[in-house]
């Protein structure tokens, strides 16, 4: 490992959903490259993006969401944020935080939509999306894609992904991958032993990656315009799953809520492991669900120029 990635290694990524370290896959000499130096700057703690929830509140709006609050306007102060971290870290948030649900996708060994195919859940972190984008953008150049993606496992009805940057050239491409932690913990080893326990805890995390249990709870206290959107983002995973959340969310239990939701994608999650793989612990190895997985491809001017 060069001396420009052992300092990503050691870097300590903290945010509001995402507490880790981040770490890089080693690329194959032949391919290391510039990348390597590319994904070190983006484990660089050192950026901010500005944005806006109003495309969640618009997103309400359309979908005929009902709230207890007057109409909030779309100019509003109240719908400012500001984010901070590392690019890497904001890539790895606005993956996560636009993820979708695609419960429609059958279940077989090489089936499941792709995770640029599946809707975000909401729109509420639409623009930040947007504003991370530009900001990766403008510190990478034009020879440079960046792809992150959060899968659960693989072919999972679940996930998100932010790309930036044109598409590389069939040759003369260099990679490295970030690992950038979702904030939920590793499958334990207890966890192994069938592939029931397997898909209990992928989808116990898979939940708490969408809506994390102790910021939504914070959040569901307040009296903004963020509290009706994490409502919203409840409303909408009750829909996709048919689980039933009224009584614990008018109680703002959130613990509840989530254990509901795994509850039913439980089944789903050990139905599509046991077709895939031969033993739950052949499964466990693809389980991704604690990681974001950002690649770095980087190539010359000159590279597929025939």
């Amino acid at each position: 490992m060069n001396a420009a990635i052992d300092a990503v290694v050691f870097l300590l990524l903290v945010s509001a959903a995402v507490v880790g370290l981040i770490t890089v896959e080693q690329s194959p000499p032949a391919t290391s490259g510039n990348a390597d130096a590319v994904a070190a700057a983006l484990a660089t703690p050192t950026a901010q993006v500005d944005y806006s929830l109003a495309p969640g509140v618009r997103g309400m709006a359309a979908s005929g969401a009902a709230s207890d609050r007057p109409a909030i306007a779309l100019d509003s102060p109240e719908l400012d944020r500001t984010a901070h971290g590392s690019l890497a870290g904001l890539l790895a948030r606005a993956t996560t935080a636009t993820s979708g649900v695609d419960l429609a996708s059958s279940v077989g060994p090489n089936t499941g939509a792709s995770s640029a195919d599946i809707p975000p859940l909401t729109r509420t972190r639409a623009s930040f999306r947007s504003g991370v984008r530009d900001a990766v953008r403008a510190r990478t150049g034009a020879t440079v894609r960046v792809d992150a993606t959060w899968r659960p496992y693989p072919g999972a009805p679940v996930g998100g992904s932010v790309g930036v940057g044109p598409a590389p050239p069939a040759d003369g491409v260099h990679a490295a991958t970030l690992v950038v932690p979702t904030g939920v913990d590793s499958v334990p080893g207890s966890a192994r032993t069938t592939f029931e326990s397997l898909g209990a805890a992928v989808a116990e995390r898979t939940v708490a990656v969408l809506l994390p249990p102790g910021p939504a709870r914070i959040t569901l206290r307040g009296d903004d315009p963020a509290a009706a959107l994490v409502r919203h983002r409840y409303a909408r995973l009750e829909a996709e799953t048919n689980a039933s959340l009224a009584e614990p969310l008018a109680t703002e239990d959130t613990e509840a809520a989530n254990e509901r939701l795994a509850a039913v994608l439980a089944p789903r999650v050990t139905d599509v492991l046991r077709a895939r793989y031969d033993t739950p612990g052949a499964a466990a190895d693809a389980v991704s669900v604690a990681s974001v997985r950002v690649v770095v491809r980087t190539w010359s001017p000159s590279s597929g120029v025939r």
